[in-house]
């Protein structure tokens, strides 16, 4: 049993390894294939590998994902570097020739045999170099190039091609040098300004022309500048030679390589389009604005002046037509017309009519002590009708809220006074 229990634990973890490495060989994520010479790929292909350094150095490094007819027509010394661009078309060389005459730099890596501004390009070997071979058939060379291709994908490796001397002296200084070259392409001609920059013994690898206040670099071997090339043979020295200045921007062109920017839905109109709309938004904002605000200074709010006054006495009034309930509300204002006597003249809440009138002789006129005498008379309406009750209803509650108002304004008891 012990020796049953032994070989369990030592397979628990055996079965786990197993399960762990074939779910490894199985599933693992494939990297996505992106095209060569981005700047935001870090593959062998890539040219991260600079861009990243060039922000450490400079710090203004960004992308530009724009056809080179919409470069900016102010500012000037900033650099565009494009690596292996795709085709390109002659407008968007002629706006690039202004860019660059206005004092910005260009640095071209491209071998895919366009011929950039008024350089030249040459494919072939010199006679020289093809005597010291021993000149052999192009279907030789064309077989053996293929074989070789055959086996280094056979064996799964990406060989790079043959280191070559080159000379770099007007760009790295004195020294001896060399380069992976793995292109025929070599420039032939350019104007008379043009400078040469780095060779071999096929011709000129890299060359650079003045434009007005700014430059352009070419370079037949995009490869230098790639992650995976960027630290084999010198091409260190020469990228670094060729990036080296006081750069106020640094742009790498992505335009060309199929990342591009869609305008937005502003640049499709003209301009003037875009600034009548915006006058005719605004005017209509201002005019809804002061169609549904009030001008002028603050008031007392509505309902304090309205709601609270005429339209509930009103409300009141309708109430009591309704129910038959005018009679109670008249007894009401008589009980509040003698509590306001008592309060005013010290009468006694229980005094009749008559002792009310003969108080109010000695401080209102003979009018007013017999409208007060006829209010405080306890008489039901007698009218017939709707509206005669409703006249006779109004008539007497008129009566009772002016003598009320009459007596808020006469003399505390103890001092009369006659109208």
């Amino acid at each position: 049993m012990k020796r049953k229990s032994n070989r369990v634990l030592w397979l628990l973890p055996a079965a786990a390894a197993l399960f762990l490495l074939l779910g490894l060989l199985l599933a693992r994520p494939q990297l996505p294939d992106e095209p060569a010479n981005l700047s935001s790929s870090a593959d062998t292909d890539g040219v991260r590998a600079w861009r990243e350094l060039l922000e450490k150095r400079n710090g203004n490094v960004g992308e530009w994902r724009l056809r080179w007819e919409e470069l900016p027509e102010t500012g000037s010394n900033r650099l565009m570097i494009a690596v292996g661009p795709n085709k390109i078309a002659p407008k968007e060389w002629e706006a690039m020739e202004s860019w660059l005459r206005a004092g910005n730099h260009l640095l071209l890596l491209d071998d895919s045999g366009e011929e950039p501004l008024d350089w030249m390009l040459s494919g072939g070997k010199s006679d020289d170099a093809d005597s010291e071979e021993g000149a052999a058939p192009a279907e030789e060379k064309e077989s053996e190039a293929t074989d070789q291709n055959e086996t280094d994908s056979a064996s799964g490796k990406d060989a790079p091609p043959p280191e070559k001397p080159i000379e770099a002296e007007a760009l790295v200084g004195p020294g001896s040098y060399v380069a992976e070259v793995s292109t025929s392409l070599r420039i032939q001609s350019a104007s008379n300004d043009a400078e040469t920059l780095v060779k071999d013994s096929e011709g000129v690898l890299a060359s650079r022309l003045k434009l007005g206040e700014g430059s352009v670099t070419f370079v037949v071997e995009p490869r230098w500048m790639q992650n995976g090339a960027a630290l084999r043979a010198s091409h260190t020295e020469i990228m670094a030679a060729l990036l080296a200045g006081s750069w106020s921007e640094i742009m790498f062109d992505e335009q060309h390589h199929g990342y591009t920017l869609k305008p937005g839905l502003f640049a499709v109109y003209p301009n003037w389009l875009l600034l009548a709309s915006i006058m005719l938004l605004l005017a209509m904002l201002l005019w809804l604005w002061s169609s549904g605000k009030r001008f002028g200074p603050v008031r007392i709010p509505r309902e304090w002046t309205v709601r609270r006054g005429d339209e509930t006495a009103r409300a009141l009034a309708a109430w009591y037509e309704r129910f038959g309930l005018m009679d109670d509300a008249l007894d009401r204002q008589r009980r509040r017309l003698r509590q306001q006597l008592s309060q005013r003249w010290g009468l006694s809440p229980a005094a009749t009519p008559e002792q009310a009138a003969a108080a109010a002789r000695s401080r209102w006129s003979e009018q007013d002590a017999q409208r007060l005498q006829h209010v405080l008379e306890e008489r039901p309406i007698v009218a017939s009708g709707r509206k005669a009750a409703r006249r006779e209803f109004i008539a007497r509650s008129r009566d009772t809220s002016e003598l009320a108002a009459l007596l808020r304004g006469s003399s505390l008891s103890g001092r009369g006074e006659r109208r």
